[in-house]
């Protein structure tokens, strides 16, 4: 079976119908009717074919391509490619189109007479059915210009039969019954076109003075004579048709006129008392009905000072002062009608200290009507409280609007309602000291010092640091110490001294986690120095005094090896898991060590505590450059103190008293101790019971 070689889908046609021609024709000159008819009836290049194949040409397994025969599979490919879907997916519709239709219907009494005027294109061989108008009509006469034809009826519908393709001309009239309420009363009727991508429709109504109204048409033209009413009117693809009409009401001349605006006003205040100022908030919500308004205006008192206006399409605002009074102009890009929502931020001072404030208010000019609420909050330490209210109604806070509470973090305080102006609202607003805060923090403190037996003590400290605002940490080095090395966040940083002689140490500003700020280290190395150690005597070691309080305190002391220590003092604790355990390390890189036994290679580490190494440090020592990492040595005998909340003002520190004993003999010795600590305890307890007779005689 061949089909015409057409180039364009009937879609397509349709659609560049409606987006090219029609457009086209109401740009030509005329009345519109003359301009459609004239476009309608010219010749068109279009050329036009069937939207999809026959569900029985593909399944027949065929599909003609450029002459060509292919086989079922290729076919429904090409039928894809070219939106022809397979009989899978859309059942059997014919291969015709519809190009254009004109109706013409006129009224006698109860009855309407349609005569049709249809163009379309039948594209196969073989009978084609196409739809004419429903079986409830009266059908007087079908004909088409050429070829066999005949007329069936099913489903309740008249159908058209041809039997060869080509382009047809076809003829239509049929008789409906009219609807109508009484004797040229009002009346209707409606039947079924068929579809096309334009349609016109004529209806003559032998009545003068008569409304007609066409439904669904794109544009409809009433033209009335004498003792006759047409209506023409330009259809849109539809498959129903209905007519309206009813006797025209007579026109009166309406005298125009115009409406003032009437605005209504719902005002919100959002306000913060603190440092001195009130500063609010105003959202103003107009309703504005029966005309638009281009501009608004409100009033505000004299020594407020507006910071800012918003609002949608707003072009300007300014302010002018007359009367102890402020107005804010505000001027909008067109006239506006409904709703409009308006927001004002300004403020007003109060001055410092314990005060009576007013609460400024802005008015609304112009309107009808005006109600409004007010959430107050404080923004500092200060405390609210009413001192005066007029003609406003103090409420629940919870009965404020979801606006006011959106906008502010600080806890509102104060509530009031108002229906009208004018009102006023009078509040006490006491200042209260404000008492200083901790802006920094040390979590812990980790010390670790190296005690020689040439009075040399070389220590290092490591602070877990929280800061939020300060700048520096203040140390005060134990006397006759010298600061080797700061670092801050595992960087070098250049150490400082104030008129006082502290040290001051840069520091760096936390970074936030959620709420809490984060940790970082400050670490820093100093070497201190004192008289030898002898035979016998005492040692006393302190640490460092900072100006930020510490939580904890962690400190492991070395001390030399050749000696027995006992009667420990101090404001630390000696912990019992570090009571002189002999012990010898090696710091390597950030902190790490490698403890191993005292007897082994204590030795080791011996050059590195005298005097010449102590000598050669120092005279490395330089200003401005920024400072290495210093490791302490870990050996010696070592005792573990700690303490919990140092304060800024404490210099933690212990003392002992040492015997310098062999190594050989430190055990022996320690049991001479023990031996003699047991007597005198024995001593003492044996006196005990004679010093309590000698009581009970007096």
């Amino acid at each position: 079976m061949k089909k015409p070689n057409r180039s364009i889908l009937v879609l397509v046609a349709m659609m560049g119908f409606f987006a090219f021609i029609l457009p086209k024709s109401l740009s030509a000159e005329g009345k519109f009717k003359e301009r459609i008819q004239r476009r309608i009836s010219s010749q068109s290049a279009i050329q036009y074919e069937p939207y999809y194949l026959e569900q029985q040409e593909i399944s027949s397994g065929e599909f003609e391509q450029g002459g060509k025969n292919l086989p079922k599979e290729e076919a429904l490919i090409e039928a894809r490619r070219f939106n022809k879907p397979d009989s899978s997916i859309t059942p059997s519709i014919s291969s015709y189109a519809i190009y254009k239709t004109d109706y013409k219907a006129e009224i006698e009494d109860n009855v309407a007479t349609v005569k049709g005027s249809v163009l379309f294109e039948v594209f196969k061989k073989g009978w084609t059915q196409l739809s004419l108008v429903s079986s409830s009509v009266g059908l007087i006469d079908v004909s088409v210009n050429k070829g066999a034809s005949f007329v069936t009826m099913q489903g309740g519908k008249y159908y058209l039969m041809v039997d060869k393709p080509g382009r047809y001309n076809l003829e239509i009239e049929f008789l409906i019954k009219a609807a109508r309420e009484r004797e040229n009363g009002p009346g209707s009727f409606s039947f079924e076109m068929m579809p096309a991508p334009i349609s016109q429709f004529e209806f003559t109504m032998p009545e003068s003075g008569v409304d007609i109204f066409v439904e669904p048409a794109i544009k409809t033209e009433v033209k009335r004579e004498t003792n006759k009413t047409i209506a023409w009117a330009i259809m849109p693809n539809t498959n129903n048709l209905m007519v309206r009409w009813t006797k025209a009401l007579p026109k009166e001349d309406i005298t125009p006129v115009k409406l003032e605006p009437k605005l209504y006003a719902d005002t919100t205040t959002y306000a913060s008392v603190g440092e001195g100022l009130i500063r609010c908030t105003t959202n103003i919500n107009y309703s504005i009905l029966q005309s638009e308004v281009s501009s608004l205006r409100v009033a505000l008192p004299e020594d407020v000072s507006v910071l800012d206006v918003r609002g949608n399409d707003l072009r300007d605002w300014k302010i002018s002062k007359k009367d102890t009074q402020q107005y804010v102009d505000i001027y909008l890009n067109f006239g506006v009608k409904g709703n409009y929502a308006l927001t004002l931020s300004y403020e007003r001072n109060i001055g410092e200290g314990s005060v009576v404030a007013d609460v400024p208010q802005v008015k609304a000019l112009g309107t009808e009507r005006e109600t409004g609420y007010f959430g107050i909050a404080a923004a500092t330490n200060v405390e609210l409280a009413v001192n005066k209210i007029d003609r406003v109604n103090l409420i629940d806070i919870k009965e404020l609007p979801s606006s006011i509470w959106g906008s502010t973090t600080s806890p509102i305080l104060l509530a009031f309602k108002y229906l009208n102006h004018p009102f006023a609202i009078a509040i006490d607003v006491t200042k209260h000291e404000e008492l200083p805060v901790l802006v920094a923090a040390i979590d812990s403190a980790s010390y670790i010092t190296l005690e020689t037996d040439e009075g040399k003590s070389l220590t290092k400290a490591i602070y877990q640091v929280r800061n939020n605002v300060k700048q520096f940490v203040h140390l005060i080095l134990p006397p006759e110490a010298t600061l080797w090395s700061v670092f801050v966040a595992g960087k070098p940083k250049k150490p400082a001294k104030d008129k006082n002689g502290d040290i001051l140490i840069p520091l760096e500003k936390s970074q936030l986690a959620g709420q809490t700020l984060t940790q970082f280290p400050v670490e820093i190395v100093y070497l201190s120095s004192s008289s030898k150690l002898g035979l016998v005597g005492g040692l006393k070691l302190r640490l460092p005094q900072t100006d930020i309080p510490i939580s904890s305190l962690d400190w492991r002391a070395y001390l030399p090896l050749d000696y027995v220590y006992f009667n420990f003092g101090g404001d630390v604790k000696l912990s019992e898991r570090g009571r002189g355990r002999p012990f010898i390390a090696a710091m390597a890189g950030a902190g790490s060590s490698l403890r191993q036994s005292a007897d082994s290679i204590g030795e080791q580490f011996a050059p590195m505590v005298k005097q010449d190494f102590y000598q050669e440090v120092k005279s490395a020592q330089m200003k401005g450059v920024l400072p290495i990492k210093i490791d302490v040595p870990e050996e010696g005998r070592m005792y573990h103190f700690s303490k919990l909340l140092v304060t800024e003002k404490e210099s933690p520190w212990v003392s002992v008293n040492f015997i310098k004993v062999s190594r050989k003999i430190q055990g022996f010795f320690k049991f001479l101790i023990f031996v003699l600590i047991l007597i005198l305890g024995a001593i003492f307890i044996k006196k005990l019971p004679k010093h309590k007779k000698a009581q009970d005689i007096s």
